[in-house]
């Protein structure tokens, strides 16, 4: 109940002129990992951009659901009919060849060959009768974020493009700027598990300090700018001193693992790392591993849409991701607990399940969409 009051309240309250400043209209294409349970509800584990993904448990979705990249090409086109892909730096290609397919849509292969069509620059130059509407606009820009704040003076280059993902880029390839989002603010904080970041500085009695704030025993560590399970740890209360240890100094007993979750600190060059209490979801059995129980992560795709001065969440799909152990099989806690995203470690939803979650998610992502809206743009930072 207190989620649905303080929603209809933001409901009421209009976007700041800051963010129409600078996002008149705004499109984010986005994947949310996170844990359910009856117990617990949802809780968003980590947010990023959907570019990144590969989506490879798409293919063992509900036989009623629409693919994501379906999802994703039918959603665009109520919105605008055109668009411009460019394929370089987006990890699912089956997205690509959807959009490119699509009519009105056109593809290239690197940023470079779409600077270098003068059709393009021309069309993106267009004057936008109203700015509020994305169907004003001469259609959409997608491609690697990365890749387009290399163009600092973009926003002034394409004024007639949506730009997909814009109010995102501030939050591209660090996962502390994305957790910042979900603080002070009532609603969104119900939402994560208790986390907190630490400077890369050893302390002796630093395992007690992160155990007495998250008030958890089992602990996930993150790194800040990797994706893909590269450098997470799950660690239980009487290792996490250990394991803390290396990360930070790069010594200990972990110094020798060649496990990419820790090999990957070796080179993580952030002077901060982030500290999430673990949470489980509810346990699920899967028809296809043998019905063995597995320990689960959810992955939903979404659009988050801002459009003639409003919210708007599009959900277009899930499935959940598992570890490559099942709960009742030998082996390590993080080899059971920690998704190893290969085929064939995927299963659908429920469907009970993932309208549940679609419900709640559409009370916390039009909240976080508003605070991305409302961070300060700084091309320095992004080069």
């Amino acid at each position: 109940m207190f989620r649905i009051i303080m929603t209809t309240v933001f409901l009421c309250i209009s976007i700041p002129t800051f963010a129409e400043q600078n996002y008149p209209v705004d499109m984010c294409y986005l994947v949310a990992d996170l844990k359910y349970s009856k117990e617990k509800g949802v809780k968003i584990c980590e947010i990023q951009h959907a570019n990144l993904s590969a989506f490879k448990g798409d293919i063992y979705r509900n036989e009623v659901d629409a693919s994501i990249q379906d999802e994703l090409v039918r959603v665009l086109a109520l919105y605008n009919k055109q668009g411009w892909v460019v394929n370089d730096g987006i990890a699912d290609k089956a997205i690509c060849k959807a959009l490119a397919v699509s009519a009105g849509w056109q593809s290239y292969k690197k940023i470079d060959d779409l600077l270098l069509d003068g059709k393009f620059e021309s069309t993106a130059n267009q004057p936008v009768e109203n700015e509020y509407d994305i169907g004003s606009y001469q259609g959409f820009l997608y491609a690697n974020g990365g890749e387009i704040c290399k163009i600092a003076d973009y926003a002034k280059r394409f004024p007639a493009m949506v730009v997909i993902d814009k109010s995102s880029f501030p939050f591209w390839i660090d996962k502390f700027k994305m957790t910042q989002l979900f603080e002070d603010d009532a609603v969104l904080s119900s939402f994560k598990p208790r986390w907190a970041s630490y400077k890369k500085v050893y302390r002796p009695d630093l395992a007690a300090e992160i155990a007495e704030t998250l008030k958890c025993e089992t602990f996930v560590i993150k790194p800040r700018g990797e994706f893909l399970g590269k450098g997470v740890i799950i660690a239980h209360k009487e290792e996490l001193d250990d394991v803390l240890y290396y990360i930070i100094t790069k010594k200990g007993e972990f110094a020798q693992m060649r496990d990419i979750a820790y090999s990957t600190w070796k080179k993580d060059h952030f002077d901060s790392f982030i500290v999430e209490e673990f949470i489980p979801s509810d346990l699920i059995a899967v028809p296809h591993l043998e019905n063995k129980v597995y320990q689960p992560t959810m992955r939903v795709a979404f659009l988050l849409v801002y459009n003639n001065r409003s919210h708007h969440v599009h959900q277009l799909g899930g499935y959940w991701k598992l570890p490559a152990l099942s709960i009742d099989e030998k082996g390590s806690f993080m080899a059971k607990n920690k998704d190893i995203c290969k085929l064939p470690f995927y299963s659908a939803v429920d469907t009970e399940i993932m309208e549940f979650v679609k419900k709640e998610l559409s009370i916390a992502l039009p909240l976080l969409h508003q605070k991305m809206m409302q961070y300060p743009i700084d091309f320095k930072e992004r080069s």
